[in-house]
């Protein structure tokens, strides 16, 4: 008999892994390194398929011996096996009459210090039960049967093994599920809506409780958590719940479901927050700062060791966790579009919280659901609330500078107009000079003295501001000076003034030129 695996899944779930990463790929924005980043994943998502393809199950019997020629690489005669025992999550584990029967010579070393640990000289996992069966007939051995109940989660050292008792366990995951649901329905609402099924535009998502700094910090706190629920297009929504499908239950088994939302909600409010202190002009949304957070909260869990889980399965998952983490984030830190601020806040809050419910589950008394629960509950409210207040008086400035610039576009061209206006009426003589001195005295000069004070007042504006602000502020006073000597001058008829004044205009369009051209200048930097 032969055993050995078909190539179709492997090939179909390459193809399913490179048809999402072309999606996403294709979602985001143009960038330098696009490309090669994507490049990069199409070839580890490769390297992996071959990997698990070249570890697959190779089985022969034949002659009074069988031969696994992958994934333990040995031989033995078939009347060397002594115990064939199959765990019904998927194992068959063998034990050996003697071990040095073994083929090649340096497996043996391995076999008997499994033996040694585990009871079993070796064991093929991911194994299914007919065919578990049919490999004990061909060898014409009789298996036990392991009972899974009688397993606990700190016993178990294969994480296929550690899932499946928690499942057991707990068979619902109702949080991860509604979560899910929730994330769905929105994004119906938004398709029933009008919203664009791909690439919605920012006024839609803004419409629909996105994360945008001079909103959100302007009275529209909500939107931290209401952006965690939107998602920019089909493939973000589809990546996000990919993620939240394969892995939410899981956590919630070993975290409690309660425990889970508390992370899960935590976590997507510290990314929407770390989004606003690093995006100054960003809009966000999507569920990933709140994916990032329960990894970030499942590694500050297992660092804090609580028990409950064996060794083996805590260096599984903290590896698992990191690993998340830290390619996820490398690997899309040179891309546009990525809120990669998101990410790591969600990741750095759901790990404070995770550490602490990883000590509270050491505590005999504090570990009590009530207690943890209202622990977890408090301490998450208060880092949120901390990070807010700190996030309040490091960028509020900068959010108002934001609002306060785009009340101001929008006021200066009518301000110039009716300053343009009053001196074309002037020349005509439609309009007195008393009337034009009026004109800005009462109408035009004291909004631009107005901004002028507002922006000389602001301690923090957007760091993107740096290069053109200082000229911007002294573009605002020497209009708010021409202004003032034009005025004075009608009014007391002194001409010299009136030079001055024409000389101070002179000036400030010089500075509109400037700052243009360091806007123009910035913003292409930024775009490529």
């Amino acid at each position: 008999m032969r055993i050995s695996p078909k190539v179709w899944p492997f090939l179909s779930t390459f193809a399913f892994s490179s048809a999402i990463l072309v999606a996403v790929a294709w979602s985001l924005p143009d960038s330098e390194h696009k490309n090669i980043v994507f490049g990069i994943l199409m070839l580890l998502i490769a390297l992996s398929s071959w990997v698990q393809w070249k570890k697959s199950l190779r089985l022969h019997v034949t002659k009074g011996t069988l031969t696994f020629h992958s994934p333990l690489g040995i031989i033995t005669p078939i009347t060397n096996i002594s115990h064939v025992a199959f765990d019904p999550k998927g194992a068959l584990q063998f034990s050996l009459y003697n071990p040095d029967l073994i083929y090649p010579p340096e497996k043996i070393g391995l076999i008997n210090q499994t033996m040694e640990e585990e009871g079993y000289n070796f064991e093929i996992k991911g194994i299914s039960k007919p065919l578990a069966i049919k490999i004990c007939k061909v060898c014409n051995l009789s298996p036990d049967y392991l009972i899974e109940n009688e397993l606990e989660p700190d016993e178990i050292r294969d994480i296929e093994s550690f899932q499946s008792v928690l499942a057991q366990k707990q068979p619902w995951a109702p949080i991860s599920y509604t979560l899910f649901a929730i994330n769905i329905l929105i994004f119906l609402a938004m398709l029933y809506a009008g919203v664009d099924l791909f690439q919605p535009t920012t006024e839609q998502l803004l419409r629909w409780g996105a994360n945008a700094g001079p909103k959100t910090m302007d009275g529209e706190a909500w939107r931290l958590l209401s952006s965690a629920f939107l998602h920019i297009g089909l493939v973000h929504l589809g990546v996000n719940m990919f993620v939240l499908w394969k892995v939410g239950p899981f956590l919630e088994r070993l975290f409690g479901s309660v425990t889970f939302l508390i992370f899960y909600l935590v976590s997507a409010i510290g990314g929407s927050e770390a989004s606003l202190w690093w995006n100054e002009f960003g809009v966000s949304a999507g569920a990933s700062g709140a994916l990032f957070g329960i990894f970030g909260s499942l590694l500050g869990y297992l660092l804090a060791k609580p028990p409950g889980i064996s060794a083996a399965i805590m260096t599984q998952l903290r590896f698992w966790a990191i690993n998340f983490i830290v390619l996820n984030i490398a690997f899309v830190f040179f891309l546009a579009g990525v809120d990669q601020a998101a990410h790591g806040g969600g990741a750095l809050a759901g790990l404070l919280i995770g550490l602490l419910a990883g000590a509270i589950q050491k505590n005999s008394v504090l570990k009590t659901p009530i207690l943890k629960h209202g622990i977890l509950l408090l301490a998450g409210v208060g880092l949120c609330w901390a990070s807010w207040f700190t996030l309040q008086k490091e960028t509020a400035d900068k959010f108002i500078a934001i609002k306060t610039f785009e009340r101001f576009g929008k006021e200066e061209e009518s301000l110039l107009e009716k300053f343009t206006n009053g001196q074309n009426q002037l020349r005509k003589t439609q309009l007195t000079e008393d009337g034009f001195a009026t004109l800005l005295e009462t109408e035009i000069t004291p909004v631009w003295s107005n901004y002028a004070t507002k922006f000389n007042g602001f301690k923090k504006v957007p760091t993107r501001w740096s290069g053109w602000y200082p000229d911007f502020v002294v573009y605002l006073n020497t209009q708010v000076m021409a202004q003032t000597l034009l005025m004075e001058g009608i009014k007391t008829k002194d001409k010299s003034k009136v030079e001055k004044a024409h000389e101070k205009f002179s000036e400030a369009g010089d500075l509109v030129m400037k700052i243009t051209t360091e806007m123009k200048a910035k913003s292409k930097n930024k775009s490529e």
